[in-house]
This record gives C-alpha cells, sequence and structure tokens, in this order.
C-alpha cells in the first residue's frame, strides 16, 4: 500500500525543479505534491510520513477511548471484528484505482490512512489476548495452584510459557508473511504484455494488496467462527459510559505509576524504541522504492528474504532463550542493539553515494537482517510487558500500551519527515532514529524484572483486598 501511494503521487505529483511532470522511472530525482504548509507542496517521501503520523495520531485518541472497554463484556470481540473488516476492505480497496493516472493520489492517501488506523487496532487487540492464552495453559495454572513451587519457580514456569507463546504466534505468522509472499512472487514471473513479466507492470502491486486482503480475510474468518462464545470480560461498572471509561482507565493506569515503577519505565522505553522501529519501517520503504524504482518485484522477493529469516530469527532466539535459560530482558536487549545497526547503517548514507543503504545489495543485506534480528522483538517486547502487567488488566495495560505506541509513532515520521523537507533527502533523519535507541537501551538496562515482579504481586494482593472491602462496604449500605 505505502509503495502504491509513492508511485500514484509521483505519478500526480511535479519536479520543483523543473515544474514538470515527475519521473517514473527514476524515483531518486525530486517529486513535491501539494500540501498544506507554507510553500504549498512537500516531497513524496515526506508526504509518505506525514500520513504515517496523521493515522497514528487518530488511532492514539481511538485507543484512549476505546482501548479499556475490551476489558468489559464482549466488546473486544467486537472491536476486534469491526476492526478486522475494515481492515481487510481497505487492503482490497486500491484495486479501483488500477488504471489511475496519479490524479486520485489523494484518494489512496485516505485509504491507506484508515487501513493504517484499523490495523493498528486489530495488532493491539490481538496482542490482548496473548497473555491470557498463556496464562490458561494447564502446566501454567497448575504451576499457579502448586504449593510446592516457590514465587521465583512460578514466575519462571509462567515467563518460559509467555515467552514460548508469544515467540511461536510470531513465528506462525512470519509463516503466513512467507507463504503469501511465495505465491506474490510465483505470480510476479508470469508472462505479462507489454512487459516481459507481470512483477515488472504496476498493475502487479494492485493485484498483490487484493491477494493480500482476501488472505487475511480467510485468516480471520476461523478465529471469530471459533472464539470461545462464553469469554468475556466483567460488565462495564456502574455509573461508567462507553465514551468516558476509557479516559479513566487511562488516568487510573498513569496514577498506579508509582505502584508499578518499572512497568512504566518499560512503558516509556518501549516509547522510544517503538517510535524508532516504525520510523525504520517507513524509511526503509521509501528507500526500497526509491532505490528499485517501484520495482514491485524486486520488493516482493525483499519480502520473500524477510520473511524467511523472520521465521528463522523467531525460532533462533526461542531456541537459545530455553537452552541457555536466558531472561526476557537480557533476549529484548540483544534484539533492541542489533536492530539499531540498521539507523547506525543509514547514517553512512549522508555522505556516502555508494553505502549506507543506498544500493541494491544492501537492500536485500537490510531484508535478511530485519528479518533475523527486528521481526523478533514484538515477540519479546509483548512478553516483557506480559510480564509486568497485573492480572485482570490486560486490556487496559496492553490498551496503553497501544495509546503508547501510536502516541510515540507519530513522533518519529514527523521529524524525519521535516528533516527530509529541509535536506531534501531522507538519510539525514537516520542519526534521530539511531537516538531513540539508544535512549531506549539505556533505559531498559536500569529495569530490575525480579523486582518488578515482587512489586506485581503485592500491587494484586493490595487490589484483591480493596476489591473485596469496596463489596463489604457496598453490602452493608444495601443492608
Amino acid at each position: 500500500m505505502p509503495t502504491i501511494l509513492q508511485y500514484l503521487a509521483y505519478r500526480g505529483g511535479f519536479n520543483p525543479e523543473t515544474g514538470g511532470p515527475c519521473d517514473v522511472k527514476n524515483a531518486m530525482a525530486p517529486c513535491n505534491v501539494p500540501w498544506a504548509n507554507a510553500s504549498g507542496s512537500v516531497p513524496v517521501a515526506s508526504m509518505t510520513l506525514y500520513v504515517q503520523s496523521i493515522s497514528f495520531s487518530i488511532q492514539f485518541l481511538l485507543f484512549t477511548t476505546f482501548g479499556s472497554l475490551a476489558d468489559y463484556g464482549r466488546w473486544n470481540r467486537y472491536i476486534l471484528l469491526t476492526a478486522t473488516v475494515i481492515a481487510c476492505a481497505t487492503q482490497i480497496a486500491p484495486v479501483a484505482l488500477i488504471n489511475d493516472d496519479g490524479s486520485h493520489w489523494n484518494a489512496m492517501m485516505a485509504i491507506y490512512v484508515v487501513g493504517l488506523i484499523s490495523y493498528g487496532t486489530t495488532l493491539v487487540f490481538y496482542g490482548a489476548a496473548f497473555p491470557i492464552l498463556s496464562d490458561n495453559l494447564p502446566v501454567v495454572r497448575q504451576a499457579r495452584t502448586s504449593a510446592q513451587m516457590s514465587f521465583q519457580e512460578t514466575q519462571a514456569v509462567v515467563e518460559r510459557w509467555r515467552n514460548h507463546v508469544s515467540a511461536i504466534s510470531t513465528t506462525w505468522s512470519n509463516i503466513g508473511f512467507l507463504i503469501l509472499t511465495v505465491a506474490l512472487s510465483g505470480a510476479a514471473f508470469t508472462p505479462w504484455y507489454p512487459e516481459n513479466i507481470l512483477g515488472d507492470a504496476p498493475i502487479y502491486n494492485f493485484i498483490g494488496t487484493a491477494v493480500c486482503g482476501a488472505f487475511w480475510v480467510l485468516n480471520a474468518i476461523p478465529y471469530f467462527m471459533f472464539q470461545p462464545s462464553g469469554r468475556r470480560g466483567p460488565p462495564l461498572p456502574p455509573g461508567e459510559n462507553h465514551w468516558t471509561i476509557g479516559w479513566k482507565s487511562i488516568i487510573q493506569a498513569v496514577k498506579e505509576a508509582r505502584k508499578l515503577r518499572y512497568l512504566f519505565m518499560y512503558i516509556f522505553s518501549y516509547f522510544m524504541f517503538s517510535d524508532a522501529v516504525s520510523t525504520i519501517n517507513q524509511m526503509t520503504s521509501i528507500i526500497t522504492a526509491e532505490v528499485t524504482n517501484f520495482s514491485a518485484l524486486q520488493v516482493t522477493l525483499l519480502g520473500l528474504v524477510t520473511s524467511t529469516t523472520s521465521i528463522v530469527g523467531c525460532v533462533l532466539f526461542l531456541c537459545l532463550s530455553k537452552t541457555f535459560n536466558i531472561k526476557t530482558k537480557t533476549n529484548l536487549l540483544i534484539i533492541v542493539v542489533l536492530t539499531s545497526v540498521v539507523p547506525l547503517w543509514g547514517c553512512f548514507g549522508i555522505g556516502m553515494d555508494n553505502f549506507g543503504l543506498k544500493t541494491t545489495w544492501e537492500l536485500w543485506a537490510l531484508a535478511a537482517w530485519s528479518g533475523l534480528f527486528t521481526a523478533p522483538i514484538w515477540a519479546w517486547q509483548q512478553t516483557m510487558l506480559a510480564e509486568l502487567v497485573p492480572k485482570g488488566k490486560e486490556n487496559l495495560f496492553f490498551g496503553l500500551f497501544g495509546v503508547v505506541n501510536k502516541a510515540s509513532s507519530w513522533i518519529g515520521p514527523v521529524v524525519v519527515g521535516a528533516i527530509s523537507e529541509s535536506s531534501s533527502s531522507v538519510w539525514m533523519g537516520w542519526p534521530f532514529v539511531l537516538g531513540l535507541f539508544a535512549l531506549a537501551t539505556i533505559i531498559v538496562l536500569f529495569i530490575d524484572v525480579d523486582a518488578a515482579k515482587k512489586e506485581l504481586a503485592e500491587y494484586e494482593r493490595n487490589t484483591t483486598i480493596s476489591g473485596a472491602e469496596n463489596i463489604n462496604e457496598k453490602i452493608g449500605q444495601y443492608s
């Protein structure tokens, strides 16, 4: 979808140096599109980054309002179903612009914004289901009720199986990515007139996004059909309404910062590296499109490399953690540091023309590196959060996690977009991204996970006592 947006923007944009149309066959040449700013236009790369910021800002408002609502009744199912339907529809919708001459690039921008918002919503609410699934495994439930196991032993079992479920689910998502990419790669080599093969034709991107949407629909149906009908949260508290409970819950969660200081330290660090990873994804997408001149075939084959190495990366870190009993925090730190190599690599492109993510061979190396070391970050950041979240408050804190994610994710694209606009080079944004990784790593280093678990156990115990006292008080008032 971002490649389609860039392609249509190049067809509908203009070269600011000549005033003529942009050269679609030379994506490295300047190309601007109309925009509501002082100069009246921005480079296509900046526009793409600003679009990301707009969608993340809207997601921030939505998650803040409705995020914790998923802890009550069956709202999780309803919100997730609605978001999935919208996301699948917007994934397929670009097919309507298959013959567009670029004059409707802003319509593609609107589709992309809605698609990003709905997709981000599905990620948060699927993610919130993960700790509930892992904590209800028979082996985990048995450990929690065992009188023979110490607190530390019980927590070790919980951590091990959360790592397992998170890593396996991430691995399977990458297997799906691989299956889809293999199918698209095979189709890319189909003979096509007047081009040599389908993968070299612009129409291929539009066909590809529709196939992705259909693939999503087929995989979403079983989840909603076979989800246990009795799985639901408690009813909405008396006196609360759907529009304000989210904001109240977020305020309540923030008030708990002093009691759950390590959780909020982690959320702040996540604010940094989530923004950095999101910005890396957008910058590499823009750079790949520019270096390959929007070659759908190249993008698909690069995706094939990433999907394959993503599976290897997730399984590798899972095996390492099980074989050598590596803690979640240690794994996360290793992954974050290795991912920070990407912006460091990109910094060389500021002063060099043949190195620093500026050549095709580097894109292939980047695809492999991203799969091995960036893909696992989503599994371990999720597990780290699950270790620090109070039981029964998963949707509240995963919703807050989503809020922090979206609140942070617009910052990087805006800053890099502004840097790109002023310098006419997206590579000038890499030092900023590298700085975000450095700050995130320092914060994670100071998180004491063992102390955090004791802190969490004390919080849950006090919450249970407080809840029981409130119930007794209400019963007394009623009597």
